[in-house]
């Protein structure tokens, strides 16, 4: 069985004068999900790429202390021969760019490892099995969904058989399913001996599976020790990193520590009873705005491959916060694309703001309508975070002084004023996301398209864009999100689409499509429920006031 451990371990980045990592010391057991968790900029994808000794062989920079893999400090050893895995926060970088299909793409870590033909083929057989992807090994591995890719490009580091696991926000565009998947395959690999290391904001998901719960702040160990027990307490609030869901709504609503992790015992603490389950399917609020984006009969195919879109046909008004549900693959993020002019309809019509798309480009519609990428590195070219934000309102002839106050606000409602003159690539990965949105938020658009905005960030993150969101819609703006994350959607969009293979299955409120669809309803959402509260009135803040006034005094 193979060891990790960091010894006083440092680390900064190029041009940086703070440490990234200020002297952490850990041992990392085989057979042991380890799960690194902290506020955004604590240092967990620092540390992964440290023991993957991928920083600073790749990233350039300084590291004092050591971290040693099996006795050897991983800075001389290279990663796949020696049973090293590393996932990066955005997996489409981590593709080859040489495999005509999925299966092929699996291949490639055994191939350069020199096994056999036969060994090889059973190797990409058994990590498609795995990993619940051989419904995908003959489609391109470009032409994948995130949540797709993600799962794909696990199984390539499977194919391997690693004893060592470092991963780096592996659920961020899974679908419910693709969750279990991806959940009841680590427990395979830890019960096969190996050592497992994951950073992740996701405190629901990773309660389930992780042993030892590490947090980082400002690049040291602030905590280290067993999930339930840290999750429930009062010291990982103060770190900034994310609980479960129902210990916010807990801590909120001012219940003592230590707090229900799950939303039933929520419930029993506050002495509510659940709600009745209903597949009922409630309509949205009717908005009353001018129609900004209208699908009529949208078909849709990438080149040379299956239907993605079959017929949908939607309209999305001024003052809707429309979500964007369904599996992976079900054509969410396509949809989003035709609506910014990225692609066309094979057939039917797409009209955002009364212009018909087809023959458009997309600065044939900026900056009236902004798109945010599921990853942020599609859309980042500018040399600081401020002049990123400055790009738009300056292509769209501000003035000087409009443009600087402009982007001065978005900084600061999305929480980047400390790093405004930082380049955005210096920044982890969740904060180039919120890079991406401020550039996106400085022109205001009349239609904002988010594909997966809270993946991978914080709960303080997930909480803000929340508030952008709302904040929009009250001005009349439209936004349509695409996201798995049922607490943020409960919290900031009021309608929902759910897509099944390509077609719209159903449309409502969005309360009632995320159990209709198969969601675990969020813990805020089922508290509303039992007590009552109707939409609109059923945010955190309000469940977690009355389930306050319920306590004794």
């Amino acid at each position: 069985m193979s060891t990790l451990s960091s010894a006083a371990l440092r680390f900064r980045y190029p041009a940086q004068t703070h440490w990234a990592l200020e002297g952490v010391t850990l041992a990392m057991a085989p057979g042991v999900v380890t799960w690194l968790t902290g506020a955004l900029g604590s240092g967990t994808s620092t540390l992964l790429l440290a023991m993957a000794g991928l920083a600073p062989r790749l990233t350039g920079g300084e590291r004092t202390g050591s971290v040693l893999f099996d006795g050897r400090d991983v800075a001389t050893i290279a990663p796949l021969p020696n049973g090293i895995a590393y996932l990066g926060p955005t997996p489409a970088l981590q593709l080859s760019g040489i495999a005509a299909t999925v299966r092929d793409e699996i291949a490639i870590g055994p191939m350069n490892l020199g096994w056999p033909v036969e060994r090889i083929r059973a190797a990409a057989d058994d990590a498609m099995r795995r990993l619940g992807v051989e419904h995908l090994a003959d489609r391109v591995p470009s032409a994948l969904s995130g949540g797709e890719l993600q799962r794909v490009l696990l199984a390539a580091l499977a194919a391997t058989s690693p004893s060592l696991w470092l991963l780096d926000e592996p659920f961020s565009a899974l679908d419910t399913a693709g969750r279990t998947q991806v959940q009841g395959w680590l427990r395979d690999v830890v019960a096969d001996g190996a050592t497992v290391v994951i950073a992740c904001d996701e405190a629901d998901t990773m309660a389930e599976v992780a042993d030892r719960l590490v947090v980082l702040h400002d690049g040291r160990v602030a905590l280290d020790g067993v999930p339930s027990t840290l999750l429930a307490g009062d010291a990982i609030l103060a770190t900034g990193a994310a609980t479960t869901e129902a210990a916010t709504l807990a801590a909120a609503a001012q219940i003592p520590a230590p707090r229900p992790l799950q939303a039933a015992a929520l419930l029993a603490c506050a002495g509510l009873v659940a709600p009745a389950p209903t597949d009922t399917v409630l309509a949205a609020p009717v908005a009353r705005g001018a129609t900004l984006l209208a699908c009529r009969d949208v078909h849709f195919a990438y080149d040379g491959g299956p239907p993605v879109l079959s017929g949908v046909g939607l309209d999305v008004r001024a003052g809707e916060a429309v979500g964007l549900f369904g599996a992976n693959g079900a054509g969410k993020s396509t949809l989003l694309r035709l609506a910014m002019a990225l692609d066309h309809p094979t057939q039917g019509h797409v009209v955002v703001r009364g212009l018909e798309t087809r023959g458009r480009h997309p600065e044939d519609l900026a900056p009236a309508v902004g798109f945010l990428f599921q990853q942020p590195e599609r859309q980042l070219f500018s040399a600081s975070v401020r002049a990123e934000c400055v790009v738009g309102p300056r292509l769209a002839g501000w003035s000087d002084a409009r443009v600087a106050e402009a982007v001065a606000a978005v900084l600061h409602e999305v929480g980047l004023d400390d790093v405004a003159d930082e380049h955005p690539y210096d920044l982890p990965a969740p904060r180039r996301k919120l890079v991406a949105l401020a550039a996106v938020l400085a022109t205001d658009p009349e239609l904002l398209l988010l594909d997966e905005p809270t993946a991978a960030l914080d709960g303080a993150s997930r909480a803000r864009i929340a508030v952008v969101v709302r904040r929009r819609v009250a001005r009349g703006r439209a936004v349509v999100a695409i996201t798995h994350d049922a607490a943020f959607a409960h919290e900031a969009l009021d309608r929902a689409l759910w897509l099944r293979e390509g077609a719209i299955a159903l449309d409502g409120a969005t309360r009632s499509i995320l159990t209709a669809g198969g969601h675990a309803l969020p813990a805020t959402l089922l508290a509303a429920l039992a007590l009552g509260l109707p939409p609109g009135k059923d945010r955190q803040a309000a469940v977690a006031d009355a389930i306050s006034r319920r306590q004794p005094r």
